[in-house]
């Protein structure tokens, strides 16, 4: 009876921590730039330039960009190679200081550092109602199998 119920507890604890992204609550999400990250370099490592790399918005979702490293950069929408798309950018942005947007449609965002431009990151922008949609059909499930 005692594995039964630490097995229990066990699996509880799990379903509690394992929650899927897709369902948690993404008003608000703060990038940094890495420390370093006006030298090449910072794009080959797990943590990337931007810290963290892609994010996952809902729609009216907030993302602000924090410049901790000791050179001025910038938030351009876009790629290094196609250049930037006219979304958003932030011009310089100094150290210490931050840039914000408030992401209004679903999709995906590219950006870079137009100074540094080994520096990109993506925001997926998802839709609140899939979010929702997901979230009741994954309930419905749970329902059914009790």
């Amino acid at each position: 009876m005692r594995y039964l119920f630490f097995s229990l507890l066990v699996i509880s604890a799990i379903g509690l921590f394992a929650v899927p992204q897709a369902f948690a609550d993404h008003d608000e999400i703060t990038i940094q730039n890495a420390i370093g990250s006006s030298t090449p370099g910072c794009e080959a490592t797990a943590d990337g330039c931007f810290v963290p790399t892609m994010v996952t918005l809902d729609i009216g979702g907030e993302v602000i960009w924090e410049n901790n490293d000791t050179a001025a950069h910038t938030v351009t929408s876009g790629t290094p190679v196609e250049g930037p798309d006219g979304i958003f950018d932030s011009s310089l942005v100094i150290t210490g200081s931050s840039f914000s947007h408030v992401f209004a449609e679903a999709g995906s965002y590219d950006y870079f550092c137009m100074v540094h431009p080994w520096m990109q990151g993506m925001v997926m922008v998802s839709a609140e109602e899939m979010v929702h949609d997901e979230e009741m059909a994954h309930g419905d499930m749970e329902e059914m199998a009790h």
